[in-house]
């Protein structure tokens, strides 16, 4: 079944902006948020402290949607031709609308960022970092650069956290997390070059790398001995699947 055919409890009105949200990746997300604070952790790597990891995650998710609602405000006129189903194109949300709140995700997650005592050079790159590539990813393919800079940055603001740093595994994992996105997002490219039914292939083996994300985490977490937050990790692959289901996650 696809995203587009399932409902979600509660009101529909809701549907629009998780779609622009792209939360059928927010498990993804959470899983590199607790790869960063596990892996640059300078203590003993072990299961963060509970209330540290949730605002952790909910900051990241924070900000992946508000770059991603940013993403369907930037490609408007793109959409309207090309992918007409969707939220702004169709009339669900009105452009400004997108933005305002695109705009209030992003800063809540900076707030959240900022009160656990990270870097404000780190975030500041982050969502510099999110707001150029979407404004020039349509253009330049070396975008995918800036796509991959964004899972990155994300995690050294978290392990610009007290008590956290750069050390070998954190280095070793975000050199393997950028690999693997700038991957991911050249193959993504060719989705709206490609034939009809070409295309919907390419989607769907698209959105199956998006939530194979976590397996980059969790490989990186057992390299350390960290094994519980690794089994998390893994797991958060067929939650990331079954949110595909959900919301649009591409």
């Amino acid at each position: 079944m696809r995203a587009d055919e399932m409902s979600l409890p509660g009101s529909k009105s809701l549907r629009p902006w998780l779609d622009l949200a792209r939360a059928g990746n927010f498990p993804s997300v959470v899983s590199n948020a607790l790869a960063a604070l596990v892996l640059a952790s300078t203590v003993v790597p072990s299961w963060p402290p509970a209330g540290l990891f949730a605002l952790a995650a909910l900051a990241g998710c924070l900000i992946y949607a508000g770059g991603a609602t940013f993403n369907d405000v930037a490609d408007t006129t793109f959409d309207a031709q090309r992918r007409p189903e969707r939220a702004i194109p169709r009339g669900a949300v009105t452009r400004s609308g997108a933005a305002w709140v695109a705009a209030g995700e992003m800063l809540a997650g900076l707030a959240i960022l900022a009160s656990l005592g990270a870097s404000a050079i780190w975030g500041g790159a982050l969502v510099v970092t999110i707001l150029a590539y979407n404004w020039i990813h349509k253009r330049w393919v070396g975008s995918v650069v800036l796509m991959a800079g964004c899972r990155v940055l994300l995690a050294v603001t978290l392990a610009s956290l007290p008590d956290h740093g750069s050390t070998t595994a954190f280095q070793a994992w975000v050199a393997a997390l950028f690999v693997y996105i700038v991957t991911l997002s050249l193959i993504a490219r060719w989705e709206y070059k490609a034939p009809a039914g070409r295309a919907a292939q390419l989607g769907r083996t698209v959105g199956r790398l998006l939530a194979f994300i976590p397996l980059i985490d969790a490989v990186a977490l057992l390299l350390v001995g960290a094994w519980l937050p690794a089994l998390a990790c893994a797991a958060a692959v067929p939650l990331g699947r079954w949110a595909q289901r959900l919301a649009a996650s591409t």
